[in-house]
């Protein structure tokens, strides 16, 4: 809180002081009016401080409120309401800002304004804003300021009404037909792999055996041959699948909402939902720099991607540390409720060694795994035009024996290694899955 004087109070006072000066020392019958203009000057200067103070004294007891939803989709805009409560007699004028988060854009209305509170009454400021970026975001507190009536002075009370809003990236519509990747165009049927059992495709012709159920006669083969005879169906394969989200402060570096991090959390999203649609078991487990990794463990069904799809909504960036990733595949692994042959996605930019040879536990244990990673210079890349592009070629083109050693340590471990631009990310992912699953999967 406080209590200021503005210029203009200032002058008012210096000039009430100028004219009582100048009036004593003239002691003239003229230079009374000078005395008075600045008596007068000085009585209205502190009249409109006291004035002021009585109506801080009711503005001091204002209570003020904020409603908005606490998650939200990114496409969606976020309603925030400031409700002004005055349990006094006295009617205040007050200008309201409001502190949004830095990550949003104000869409309609307006997070500032002047506001009439009637005295034992309540007034309302609604205004609705945008997000530019997934994650957790902090509201800010609500500055009050109270001005007199000739703006001599101001004062300001910040009230800490803080408060944070998730914002969940969105996931493509694949019923809808909206998703054009390539991959999903290629796999969009039922896809089988090439072990025996529960299906919808055909594979073979055998004869019947006790315990063959009745409905897989084949009656035509039977005729044909005297003998009873049985259909074979390819199985459907269920996969488990782990993906691993690096939430590393160098994920985050870029424009707001177009990093690597929110890429990579709208990738997650969309696979989940096209996980969920095949039947496959999925898991999330985010690396979180200091703070121990979050493991979601491997379920299916729409309760999962809900689950998923909120806290890719709280992604905080966190400073990356050399062991985070080993230690989040320990937890992931003990945590994650693996059984059986998993195929686990790594989304990480990945700038180091150390950081890849953490993955061999993984392949020890006879998991597949596949790094996916982000690669810088195709997020960095896509908006420049002209000269700032070859300009930026030439820069990737010189840091690219580091990438190429990287990639190089990877195949030694037999991982997969993919660099992926924005473009390509999701289908990156599901083009994997898909080949995974003709191999049979776990």
């Amino acid at each position: 809180m406080a209590f200021l004087r503005t210029s203009r109070g200032t002058v008012i006072l210096l000039l009430a002081a100028v004219f009582v000066s100048f009036g004593i020392l003239q002691l003239s019958d003229s230079s009374i009016a000078l005395v008075y203009t600045g008596i007068g000057l000085f009585l209205f200067y502190y009249i409109s401080r006291l004035v002021l103070q009585i109506k801080i004294a009711a503005l001091n007891r204002m209570e003020v409120y904020r409603n908005r939803p606490v998650s939200i989709s990114e496409e969606k805009p976020l309603p925030v309401s400031l409700e002004l409560v005055n349990g006094t007699f006295m009617g205040v004028r007050v200008e309201v800002f409001d502190s949004y988060p830095p990550f949003f854009r104000l869409k309609s209305g307006s997070n500032t304004a002047v506001v009439g509170v009637p005295g034992r009454g309540y007034s309302r400021l609604q205004y609705e804003i945008l997000p530019t970026s997934i994650g957790r975001h902090e509201f800010g507190p609500i500055h009050l300021t109270m001005r007199d009536l000739a703006g001599l002075f101001f004062f300001q009370r910040d009230i800490d009404v803080h408060g944070r809003v998730e914002v969940r990236p969105r996931a493509r519509e694949l019923a809808k037909g909206s998703l054009t990747a390539t991959a999903f165009s290629t796999y969009s049927g039922p896809v089988v792999s090439r072990r025996k059992g529960e299906g919808m495709e055909f594979a073979d012709i055998r004869h019947y055996t006790y315990g063959d159920p009745y409905k897989r006669i084949e009656w035509k083969s039977t005729a044909r041959t005297g003998e009873l005879m049985v259909r074979e169906l390819h199985a459907e394969t269920q996969l488990n699948v782990m993906v691993l989200l690096d939430a590393s402060d160098t994920m985050a570096y870029g424009q707001a909402g177009q990093t690597k991090l929110d890429y990579s959390a709208r990738a997650v999203a969309s696979l989940v939902a096209y996980l969920s649609r095949r039947g496959d078991f999925f898991g999330l487990t985010i690396v979180q720099g200091e703070r121990p990794a979050t493991v979601m463990p491997l379920s299916r069904g729409q309760l999962q991607i809900t689950r998923i799809q909120n806290r890719l909504g709280q992604l905080e960036p966190t400073a990356a540390r050399p062991k985070a990733l080993a230690e989040a595949i320990s937890r992931s692994l003990t945590l994650g409720g693996i059984k059986g042959r998993t195929l686990f996605f790594v989304l990480t930019d990945l700038e180091s060694e150390e950081e890849l040879s953490s993955l061999r536990q993984l392949r020890v244990m006879s998991h597949e795994t596949v790094i996916v990673s982000p690669y810088t210079p195709l997020f960095e890349s896509h908006h420049l035009k002209g000269l700032d592009r070859m300009i930026f070629a030439i820069r990737t083109a010189y840091n690219w024996p580091v990438r190429e050693e990287l990639m190089l340590e990877a195949g030694k471990l037999g991982i997969p290694f993919f660099d992926v631009g924005p473009k390509d990310l999701f289908s990156s992912l599901v083009q994997r899955v898909e080949e995974y699953r003709r191999t049979g999967g776990s």
